[in-house]
């Protein structure tokens, strides 16, 4: 009797009524194997787009308003978690094929090496009990990082007053578009804009601002819009 494919996805991916039959010497199917491949190729890339999705604000914009509520830019959560959980699973498989092929761990522990690796033992994976968890794991991970890598910040951000010196205009951040890759914003509605390059800077004011209200920092340099 030949064995069926292990993969808990099998027949969700295939819209099939019972899994396929795993291939000759290993525990998941010809089209699980593929998909599974790819999914590790790709999670190099992925982690780099969850990273660019963290970083569209590169700080914490904590401006406490009217009644002590607090509103802000925040780290993209579902970004940090992906490239968290990604690491994670990556390592403590990586982990498990050194330790029971007797090989020497990884010096480096970093995604792309991780994946290497994995990819150098994949066939020895995929025979091995566990390739269904494996296998479905990295299904996951893949999954929760495509997600992350697309989405972003709220569209519009009210930041309170702004920084600039004699403006009275509200400050606020904005996002063209509904992903991470959409074009963003600091300005405020006198029309000073602040580039990315000065997103710090002015995180570091609006900081200043907020300890010592009758502090006159330094003028942060903000272009107009349309300049």
């Amino acid at each position: 009797m030949k064995q069926l494919c292990g993969s808990g996805n099998c027949r969700r991916f295939q819209g099939e009524r019972r899994p396929r039959c795993a291939e000759p010497g290993l525990r998941l199917c010809r089209t699980c194997c593929a998909r599974v491949r790819g999914d590790i190729a790709e999670l190099p890339r992925l982690y780099e787009e969850c990273e660019s999705a963290l970083t569209q604000f590169p700080f914490v914009l904590d401006h406490k308003v009217r009644g002590g509520e607090r509103r802000g830019l925040n780290l993209n959560e579902a970004a940090v978690d992906a490239r968290l959980n990604m690491r994670s699973v990556l390592a403590t498989w990586s982990g498990m094929v050194a330790d029971e092929r007797r090989l020497s761990k990884l010096a480096r522990r970093d995604v792309a090496h991780l994946v290497t690796f994995l990819m150098v033992h994949l066939n020895w994976l995929l025979a091995h009990p566990a390739a269904p968890d494996f296998v479905d794991e990295i299904a996951v991970i893949a999954t929760t990082a495509r997600r992350a890598s697309r989405s972003g910040p709220a569209l519009h951000l009210d930041l309170g007053q702004c920084v600039q010196d004699s403006c009275d205009g509200a400050m606020f951040a904005t996002r063209s578009g509904q992903d991470a890759s959409s074009s963003l914003q600091v300005r405020c509605e006198a029309g000073h804009v602040w580039r990315p390059q000065e997103w710090l800077l002015l995180a570091r004011r609006v900081r200043q601002g907020n300890s010592d209200p009758g502090r006159q920092g330094s003028r942060i340099p903000a272009g107009r819009v349309g300049a």
